[in-house]
């Protein structure tokens, strides 16, 4: 199964929403599944971008086995 996950909460953000997630989409990337999860780039709780990321249209990455697709925000 692929699976699709919205949020605006993600790593590398540390926060209770971002954690969650990230467990769980790693558990279904276990179980054999293939995960997408479309965020923004990484802002909380500042509102700055972190460094490393951009709030570009679109920027792909691999975190774990799981596709990130951070979308401008």
């Amino acid at each position: 199964m692929h699976i699709l996950f919205l949020t605006d909460n993600f790593p590398p953000e540390v926060n209770a929403p971002a954690s969650r997630t990230f467990e769980h989409c790693r558990e279904w990337v276990r179980a054999g599944h293939r995960v997408t999860v479309v965020t923004c780039a990484p802002n909380f709780p500042k509102g700055r971008v972190f460094d490393g990321y951009r709030n570009a249209l679109w920027q792909p990455e691999e975190m774990a086995g799981i596709r990130v697709v951070r979308v401008w925000t």
